[in-house]
């Protein structure tokens, strides 16, 4: 009888042991789905604020223009994401001063990631893939796209605050 504890409590403890790990690859793919949508809202909800006029505004001349940073952030969607993701990715506009073309590229190009994303099973966001920095996990790969986003976001914000424009409320995770 005590065996068949002993046996019992080690079968539980092995078992429960794979548990957070299971429950992280699944739950990847539910979170960055989350974050992404909101990243995508938040980042509409910038460029939005800024004026059309004021696209090709730049606080310095060694910088992104605001309508360069918003391009940037959908070539980066499309450059890193690809290492992650197999996906087509969406022509940028030729004028980065076209407010209207810029946010329709950028929730193309979002879209475009979150479709590619949503086909792949939990398992496949574990894997490992060749990425210019080295192997890492299509994970991984996936956070700096949303890391990348957010950077570039930021800059963009500066721009609105130092043409004395309001940043929209900022939407988390």
């Amino acid at each position: 009888m005590k065996l068949t504890k002993k046996i019992a409590a080690i079968l539980t403890l092995l078992c429960t042991s794979w548990m957070p790990m299971t429950a992280q690859q699944s739950s990847f793919k539910k979170e960055f789905s989350k974050k992404w949508k909101n990243s995508l809202e938040y980042t509409i909800d910038v460029a939005q604020k800024m004026p059309e006029s004021s696209y090709s505004y730049k606080p310095t001349e060694d910088v992104r223009s605001f309508g360069e940073q918003m391009v940037h952030i959908g070539e980066g969607m499309a450059y890193i994401g690809n290492s992650a993701l197999d996906f087509q990715t969406v022509p940028q506009p030729a004028n980065t001063n076209d407010k209207d073309a810029i946010i329709t590229y950028l929730k193309k190009q979002y879209n475009a990631l979150s479709e590619a994303a949503e086909t792949k099973d939990a398992s496949y966001f574990e894997e490992t893939t060749s990425f210019w920095a080295g192997r890492m996990s299509r994970r991984k790969i996936l956070n700096i796209v949303f890391n990348h986003c957010t950077h570039h976001r930021a800059q963009a914000i500066v721009h609105l605050r130092m043409k004395g424009i309001k940043a929209p409320s900022y939407i988390a995770w």
